[in-house]
């Protein structure tokens, strides 16, 4: 066997000598192909001898017959990730071709992102979403590495041997709260995990935020249901769950994500925050900034995904317009009627039954602050929504308390 003039000159570049390369041309069991993908892997010549000494004592051996190919793969070579403030993070290997995500996904299958499929070996997946589009938001990479930085355990970071006493309609209150809650973030794993699946592999930097996402919303499940088992009150009555309607209605991705990210959540981190504020117990105070701080990231990706759709999703924005009526339409009702939530609600920012006068017009500002956060939310990215938002949100900012 004789090289090629290229595999020489890169053995010479790597510091084998004549002699060596000589010995190599002159081996029964080497070819070209194996040589070629050695040198590429920098194998000094005192480690390839050993193996050539191997594999000729042992020539029918399989690993004789090793190609080494994957040393060799059709890819970008050399590339180097330098870790930034927070360490290597998923934005700091988003470099040369593995950080171009395409506008269409071309594998039905699990070929990662930047590698190519294996001829011989491309069996098609689960996945049957493979627009950009429809799932993609700029600074999502950020996000699940913020996401990772952020992440708390309800267990041992809440200071659970701290939980004071309190009055006892004011504690089943907050437990009536934790109850819906943790009923709406069960509903929201399952969605958001439902639909991970269907989502094809390249966009993975998505698919590892929503994991967060699924993960996160198990962990509110987790410490509402700790904090309302932990001190004498006790789970309450599920929420309408009307709200639902629109999550596990969604047709399309962004159906969903709209739904749960960028109408709901908007409603959410409002009410989170305010408790986070005003409950008097310290633990309380601490869940609930927890869960807003979550909800926020939550938001945030919402707004980025539905900003990019627009933007890029033929009729995207006409769609996005069906999705926000269906999504307001099924919030409305669930606040309208959900008359659980809104007395909880009411007797906890009221301090206790002594003042409801004073609870019923702090649920009437936190519907009016929420509508203003979602209008204002919307109006960033360039949707002005006030003129056709559901007559039910509007409603429950002058009367929130029907019965």
């Amino acid at each position: 066997m004789e090289l090629t003039a290229l595999t020489k000159a890169r053995a010479v570049e790597l510091g084998w000598t004549p002699d060596f390369v000589a010995r190599i041309e002159a081996s029964p069991v080497m070819n070209e192909r194996q040589t070629d993908n050695i040198v590429r892997m920098h194998i000094t010549e005192e480690r390839a001898a050993k193996y050539l000494d191997v594999i000729e004592a042992n020539p029918d051996a399989p690993y004789a017959r090793f190609t080494f190919k994957f040393a060799n793969p059709p890819t970008e070579m050399g590339i180097y990730g330098k870790p930034g403030e927070h360490g290597l993070g998923s934005h700091e290997v988003n470099i040369g071709t593995y950080g171009h995500v395409p506008d269409q996904w071309p594998y039905e299958n699990d070929t990662p992102l930047g590698s190519k499929p294996q001829p011989g070996a491309y069996i098609p997946g689960p996945y049957h979403i493979f627009s950009k589009a429809e799932v993609w938001a700029d600074g999502v990479d950020l996000l699940y590495d913020r996401a990772i930085r952020e992440r708390w355990a309800a267990a041992t970071d809440i200071k659970w041997a701290e939980l004071e006493d309190q009055p006892d309609e004011m504690e089943r209150a907050v437990c009536q709260i934790c109850t819906v809650f943790a009923q709406h973030g069960l509903s929201e794993s399952k969605i958001i995990a439902s639909w991970m699946e269907k989502i094809a592999y390249g966009f993975h930097d998505m698919k590892n935020f929503m994991a967060t996402h699924v993960y996160d919303s198990d962990r509110k499940v987790e410490v509402l249901r700790k904090r309302a088992l932990s001190n004498g009150g006790g789970l309450g009555q599920m929420g309408l769950g009307t709200l639902y309607r629109a999550w596990f209605g969604a047709a399309k991705p962004t159906d969903y994500l709209v739904a749960i990210d960028v109408v709901y959540k908007q409603y959410e981190v409002a009410l989170f925050e305010l408790l986070a504020e005003q409950l008097p117990l310290a633990v309380d105070r601490d869940i609930f900034a927890r869960l807003a701080k979550d909800s926020r990231r939550h938001a945030e990706f919402g707004l980025k995904h539905l900003q990019y759709y627009i933007q890029y999703y033929p009729n995207g924005k006409e769609f996005a317009g069906h999705f926000l009526n269906k999504a307001e339409s099924a919030l409305a009702d669930e606040l309208n009627h959900s008359h659980v939530e809104t007395g909880a609600i009411t007797v906890a920012l009221a301090g206790g039954v002594e003042n409801l006068q004073k609870g019923q017009a702090a649920v009437r500002e936190l519907r009016a602050s929420q509508l203003r956060r979602y209008l204002d939310a919307l109006a960033s990215i360039g949707i002005d929504r006030a003129a056709m938002v559901n007559p039910g949100l509007v409603s429950i900012t002058r009367e929130p308390v029907t019965a």
